[in-house]
């Protein structure tokens, strides 16, 4: 059995980490252009929910049934990264080097998005964030610029991870015949999971 301590000695020195499969995302800064409209998108500030005036560009999000607005001054487009899609974007994105010039470019590769990059059958469900937002996922560059997508996740899906040996006991329950892991989460709970469910729920990095 390993002891509290013992795992936190390990968890502080490890360098590997995982994030829950799916959790992802696609940052495609897309500010800048002209030809946006005046209208307004909801955002948050100390007591809550509020509408913003903005010039920006609107566009639909089948999935939440919501309209959009991409804000002009500094706004970006998001969706989950999926096998393929980053790459899918760049390639678009050389083709078509005035795309983020004007609202009308934006909107052709918002239509790119949702109809012509359906991957797995799966349409991505884009919508829209802003530079503040993407400048603080976890993989973000230390400079947003338009045109140059990449992906990130938020810091507080990260876990921190240490693989176990088979046999292995905490927290009352032991790692199986192919070994398990012990990660922690944001909050600081710590756990064990066996190694096949781990791998099928979580994405390992180091």
């Amino acid at each position: 059995m390993v002891s509290n301590n013992e795992v936190l000695n390990l968890l502080n020195n490890s360098k590997m980490t995982a994030i829950p499969t799916g959790a992802e995302r696609l940052i495609i800064p897309a500010f800048g252009f002209i030809g946006g409209i005046a209208t307004q998108r909801e955002e948050w500030g100390a007591n809550g929910a509020f509408m913003e005036d903005v010039i920006g560009l609107e566009f639909y999000n089948d999935k939440d049934r919501k309209t959009q607005v991409l804000k002009a001054a500094d706004g970006c487009l998001i969706c989950y990264a999926a096998p393929g899609r980053l790459e899918a974007v760049k390639e678009y994105l050389e083709e078509n080097s005035d795309t983020f010039a004007t609202a009308d470019g934006v909107t052709a590769l918002i239509n790119f998005i949702k109809e012509d990059m359906e991957l797995d059958g799966l349409t991505p469900d884009l919508y829209d964030t802003d530079v503040n937002f993407a400048q603080g996922l976890l993989g973000a560059p230390a400079e947003i610029t338009v045109g140059v997508p990449f992906t990130g996740v938020k810091k507080k899906e990260v876990l921190t991870v240490i693989e176990v040996a088979p046999g292995t006991e905490f927290g009352g329950a032991t790692a199986g015949e192919d070994g398990a892991y012990i990660r922690r989460d944001s909050k600081g709970d710590i756990k064990m999971v066996q190694r096949a469910e781990f791998l099928a729920a979580y994405q390992l990095s180091e």
